[in-house]
């Protein structure tokens, strides 16, 4: 096989040439970010203030640009589109025309192998333009920024016909690509293939924040193999090489040929999921010498994964020297080395191919170039045999060079390219074709600002200074609103301040009196305005507040701030269970949504402790969150009240799962997490052990009813309901109003949803924080886990998603009982208080004695 064309669009180079003499002369693009720009990407204020913010970048210009008309798409359309489809399809045509195939291709087999970068335009501009709504989906806003259509995109722009098909397999995804499109050529598949790979990420256009174990340098540099190594920066590009067989290859046209190519993954060999290999590593070198036919003294040059992190520098020079010793014992010539992501920082999805380029262009030129960022050697290098040039050196005797990209999680690839016997090549013809790109971007549209839910009202308006409803106004609401909860509560002296849950309403109690109220008082009422509430008072206020600004005259809508989070799906309210106290502890609804079911704990729980619940926003019923970005979103609520650790969080069943992903946020993000207390929370396989669809939910909505509300009666053929509405509408006993019933409906859809999420998640790194586990004695009724492919689990296999030890609380009763018997909450409530006072060591059965 041979490289016959070639282009890409990395920062500081447009073209090969450019990108050479980038290269050549040991630059680096590595630039300081202004203030603005990283509002504009979305940073804010408090993010840019803390000393891990690293304003650093190293970028594309004009981002936003695209020569729309060059491929027929229209504006609108081009507006739509991922910045990583344009910039690829522009990389993948400009690569064609370096290769002489800047004509109708009809007549050839055209495979395209790429790949990108996960999409940050769709959550981003797209969203706030408000195209993209996940449960209603915008089929063209899919296609426009999905990867899966990266390359189908660019196969039917420019009537290709071969395999088109992409390629993932994180940082070494590009360079595996090489190696599929190198097979399929082999196979005859096609006739011609070109391989690229691009990543745009938006927020990193405006820096980021350094974390403790990222590869991302604190320091905002990327030195390869250099004794001050700290990492990398995110680089944004893309880069496409054409490759055909070697026999139908115009000779004026080769780089170098691809002499042999390899790939394997690490497996369970190493020390964790996304460290390196040496086995693996070592072995996918010496598996591509072997399919090139060459020893290691063949190949004097190896352009490395070199991400400059102080430990995978070493297991990589480790690796390459175990592969190269293999084959020949000793070899009697230094390898040079280089490292691209010393010039630009980690090019991701583009790494790979953006690593042959330049592997390419040293066979082709003659030349090593120095190795940009290394001054002195990281002391665990293995050095014996290699050479680091700090300048450009002259090489006419190199024959052969490797490329190596090692993908996180495991997939390594090695590719071995030689030099074509007569170096000559004519000049590129990128004088051919000019792309005259204009600026299409979504974000030229001007976004509405998200509302503040009407519960937080009162809230919002003693934090700005403004007065509350006056009482004149809410008296006769307020009236209205306390005669029917001292009605529905059987509770005639129930005074206008007192709290609902304690005077007894109860889950239910107070789902009869949400529908009473929206039949009589207001329509727009939602249980988390009962949850903020929690008196007559109260809900009397935020009657007279929607009523205000349902009257008042509508504003013109506001523009989002550039900072806004793009992962924040609706504004979240902070229920207050407890008055303030010395600490906080944050606790997440069930997968209902409510949580009044914490409220029984108030009065059980340390004084030093108090309690602040997290309810589901209405306003994602029906969008279908994943757990991830839940987690985003309530840890943004959590941080107005609370901006830095130490933080206590936990929940009740899948509100204790959706807490561990919090908790490895927080940690990702350098957080410090006191501890996470789970109650009777399932661990995370127990639910991905079985799926289920919609009619398992259904079937299984009759004994979830049972297990909640003890005595409750049902008319024979529930089997045969349709929805979870004729399932309601055969309850004899309790005899529900029709408005409980539509409000349960609801709360059904809220259950189904986040349970779905639950069956998508396990989480993406082991718990270091402090683990507490309540544990009912008793198991979940198997008629729900059956139906819905819950595995029959201990809530003690938490274990093996921990660092440590992870400490158990006993609590008697079952599930659903341990939030409905006092008994059962006291001990909920002291094992809760336990976090204030252990020990961070004390991560075992005995520290909870207190407890049981």
């Amino acid at each position: 096989m041979s490289v016959v064309g070639v282009a890409l669009r990395v920062p500081g180079a447009d073209h090969p040439d450019a990108f050479w003499d980038l290269t050549v002369h040991g630059r680096t693009t590595f630039e300081q970010v202004p203030r603005e720009d990283s509002h504009q990407a979305g940073y804010r204020d408090e993010q840019l203030a803390d000393s891990a913010f690293v304003p650093v970048r190293s970028a594309l210009r004009d981002v936003a640009a695209f020569d729309a008309d060059a491929f027929g798409i229209s504006a609108r359309d081009a507006a739509l589109m991922d910045p990583q489809q344009r910039v690829f399809l522009e990389t993948v045509r400009q690569a064609l025309d370096d290769a002489g195939l800047d004509g109708d291709l009809r007549a050839l087999r055209v495979g395209v192998f790429g790949s990108s970068s996960s999409s940050t335009y769709l959550p981003g501009p797209v969203t706030r333009a408000g195209l993209w709504d996940a449960t209603d989906l915008n089929f063209s806003a899919m296609l426009a920024n999905d990867k899966d259509f990266l390359c189908t995109r660019t196969s039917y722009a420019l009537g290709l016909t071969g395999p088109s098909v992409v390629v993932q397999s994180a940082c070494s995804s590009s360079l595996l690509a090489v190696h599929l499109a190198r097979a399929a050529l082999l196979a005859g598949e096609c006739d011609v293939a070109v391989v690229g790979g691009v990543s745009v990420s938006l927020p990193h256009l405006g820096g980021y924040l350094h974390r403790a174990g990222s590869i991302f340098s604190a320091r905002g540099t990327c030195r390869p193999f250099d004794a001050a190594a700290d990492g990398t920066v995110k680089a944004h590009g893309a880069a496409a090489v054409v490759l055909t067989r070697t026999s139908h290859a115009p000779a004026d046209r080769v780089y170098a040929e691809v002499a042999g190519s390899a790939v394997n993954n690490d497996g369970a060999d190493k020390v964790g999921y996304p460290a390196p290999s040496v086995p693996g590593q070592s072995a996918v070198v010496a598996a591509a010498l072997r399919d090139a036919g060459l020893t290691a003294d063949d190949v004097r040059y190896v352009e490395t994964h070199g991400t400059g992190t102080a430990i995978g520098d070493p297991i990589e020079l480790r690796a390459l020297a175990l592969a190269r010793d293999a084959g020949t014992g000793t070899t009697s010539a230094p390898c040079y080395l280089g490292a691209v992501k010393g010039n630009l920082g980690h090019l991701d999805a583009a790494a790979g191919v953006t690593g042959v380029i330049k592997a390419a262009l040293v066979l082709e030129r003659g030349v090593v170039p120095p190795l940009a960022g290394f001054t002195t050697p990281n002391p665990l290098l293995a050095t014996d045999g290699f050479a680091f040039p700090t300048s450009a050196v002259d090489a006419p005797w190199l024959d052969a060079a490797g490329v190596s990209s090692f993908g996180m999680g495991g997939t390594n690839v090695h590719v071995v390219l030689r030099r074509r016997a007569d170096r000559a090549r004519r000049p590129a013809p990128w004088g051919g074709r000019t792309l005259a790109r204009t600026r299409h971007w979504l974000d030229d549209a001007a976004p509405t600002a998200a509302a503040v839910p009407a519960a937080a009202a009162p809230a919002v308006a003693a934090a700005s200074g403004t007065s509350a409803p006056s009482g004149e106004l809410a008296g006769p609401v307020q009236e209205q609103v306390l005669a029917i909860a001292r009605r529905l509560l059987v509770h005639p002296t129930l005074a206008p301040h007192d709290d609902l849950v304690d005077a007894g309403a109860d889950s239910l109690t107070l789902v009869d009196l949400l529908a009473t109220l929206r039949d009589d008082v207001e329509p727009t009422l939602e249980f988390a305005d009962l949850e903020q509430a929690r008196t007559v008072a109260a809900l009397a206020a935020t009657v007279v507040s929607r009523r205000a600004s349902s009257d008042a005259p509508a504003a013109a809508p506001a523009r989002t701030p550039a900072a806004t989070r793009a992962d924040v799906l609706a504004p979240v309210g902070l229920v207050r269970v407890t008055a303030p106290r010395e600490r906080t502890v944050y606790l997440v609804h069930p997968a209902g949504g409510t949580t009044t079911c914490y409220a029984g704990l108030a009065p059980h729980v340390d004084p030093r402790l108090g309690i602040v619940a997290i309810g589901y926003p209405p306003e994602l019923v029906g969008q279908g969150p994943s757990m991830r970005a839940l987690a985003a979103t309530y840890l943004d609520a959590i941080r107005t009240a609370q901006p830095h650790g130490p933080y206590l969080i936990g929940g009740y069943s899948f509100g204790g799962n959706l807490a561990a992903e919090m908790a490895l946020q927080l940690e990702q993000a350098g957080e410090q997490v006191e501890h996470l207390v789970m109650v009777d929370s399932h661990p995370p396989h127990a639910y991905t052990s079985g799926d289920c669809g919609p009619e398992d939910y259904l079937a299984a909505f009759p004994a979830l009813l049972h297990a909640l509300v003890p005595g409750l009666r049902l008319r024979p053929g529930v089997e045969h309901a349709r929805d979870p509405r004729e399932v309601l509408e055969r309850v004899v006993e309790p005899a529900w109003p029709t408005s409980v019933r539509d409000e349960l409906a609801r709360f059904f859809a809220m259950w189904q949803e986040n349970h779905r999420a639950l069956k998508r998640w396990t989480p993406d790194a082991d718990l270091t924080c402090p683990v507490l586990v309540v544990e009912a004695s008793r198991p979940e009724p198997p008629e729900v886990l059956d139906r819905l492919g819950i595995a029959h689990t201990s809530v003690r296999e938490w274990q093996r998603y921990a660092s440590s030890l992870v400490a158990y609380a006993p609590v008697d009763g079952d599930h659903y009982s341990i939030f409905r018997d006092d008994d059962a909450l006291a001990t909920i409530a002291r094992a809760l208080s336990s976090v204030l006072d252990a020990a961070p060591d004390a991560h075992h059965d005995a520290a909870l004695a207190g407890t049981r």
